[in-house]
């Protein structure tokens, strides 16, 4: 294990550890924890993992530990399943010394993070993140939200966790699409913060795809270090932490159009990320290079750089208007500048818009 990461906050500080055998160590659980835990996963990772968590829990002084499995997909990650949560933690009367822990990936850690923000006011949350997008993004900053029909994450609140846990063994046994989703916010942060991480993921991404263990570790921890300084600059989202968002406008569109069933985010986000480059170069921001050298990236990585077959402009349109990352009433969009360098822009013409789209797939 490396040393511990901190998200030094004005008003709050927590750590993110990663490494291996993470949810054995009781020692990093001990100062976080109250005596009644109880424990949100799904029932897949939870056979793998809850067993080991409880009496790793248990050495570490919780009394009174409890699990909640939910179904697994962001077509759950709704308020009728925040209700689930927080009748489960009323029935069993659980109060304000509670720990919530979220096991996952970043659907369960999003869910978990509202009900824990929610309930009673405020629960302690720790976020143990299984899959390689929440151990890289999700469970890190404190963002919490659930879908409604027509949009991704726009009931949520800024709930800080007490700390994170991203034990890597648990990538070893995520299934393979779910690993290569991930990869997206890896690149994600390369192409808009970190031009040195991008270049090493150039030269790295079969290591990281055989899940090598050091490669892993790095990117995990690089990535990591990149969330922890962003969000202790601008907790709430304010001007620096929505450059995280590069990718993410059509992304969202994308997931609400197949009701959060046919994507997985992190190949929603690759698709946004192309548009997002293909209007930085339509805009004169970059070279045709730097797009041709992510797209090389992303299809090294298996993740797809097309817009869906049958996807209309008039759907993605009226998505992206539904869409929270608005300023006065213009799109906002996270576009590229040069390699690690992003910027925010409201101005970008609708027909310029148009011409992407079209050019990536849409149909009229």
């Amino acid at each position: 294990m490396t040393e511990p990461i901190w998200v030094n906050m004005p008003a709050k500080a927590y750590p993110i550890f990663v490494g291996y055998d993470l949810l054995a160590q009781p020692n990093l659980f001990q100062s976080h924890l109250h005596k009644a835990v109880c424990v949100v996963s799904h029932p897949e990772i939870a056979a793998s993992y809850f067993p080991l968590l409880e009496q790793t829990l248990q050495k570490a002084g919780a009394r009174k530990i409890t699990s909640l499995l939910l179904p697994a997909g962001d077509a759950h990650k709704t308020l009728a399943f925040a209700e689930k949560i927080w009748s489960f933690l009323s029935n069993l009367h659980y109060h304000r010394d509670t720990t919530l822990i979220a096991l996952g990936g970043g659907m369960i850690g999003d869910l978990v993070g509202y009900s824990g923000a929610c309930y009673m006011r405020g629960l302690d949350v720790i976020q143990c993140p299984t899959s390689l997008l929440a151990q890289v993004d999700a469970a890190i900053g404190g963002k919490t939200a659930v879908n409604l029909q027509n949009s991704k994450n726009l009931i949520g609140l800024f709930h800080q966790p007490r700390m994170v846990l991203s034990d890597l063994n648990t990538l070893q046994t995520l299934p393979n699409r779910e690993f290569i989703a991930g990869l997206a916010e890896l690149i994600k942060y390369g192409v808009i913060l970190d031009a040195a991480l991008f270049e090493w993921l150039e030269t790295h991404i079969v290591e990281i795809l055989a899940r090598k263990p050091q490669a892993l570790e790095r990117a995990v921890v690089w990535a990591s270090q990149i969330k922890a300084d962003i969000v202790a600059k601008d907790e709430k989202d304010q001007n620096l932490r929505a450059v995280l968002n590069f990718g993410h406008t059509i992304a969202h569109a994308i997931e609400s159009i197949y009701h959060y069933e046919k994507y997985l985010h992190g190949e929603a986000v690759a698709m946004g990320m192309i548009i997002a480059m293909q209007l930085s170069l339509a805009l004169g921001l970059i070279s045709a290079n730097l797009l041709d050298r992510l797209i090389a990236l992303l299809t090294k990585a298996g993740l797809p750089i097309f817009l869906p077959d049958g996807i209309t402009l008039e759907a993605i349109l009226a998505k992206i208007q539904l869409d929270k990352k608005h300023s006065q009433g213009q799109i906002r969009w996270v576009l590229v500048e040069a390699l690690g360098q992003a910027q925010l822009r409201e101005n970008v013409p609708l027909p310029m818009i148009y011409d992407v789209l079209k050019a990536s797939g849409a149909s009229m």
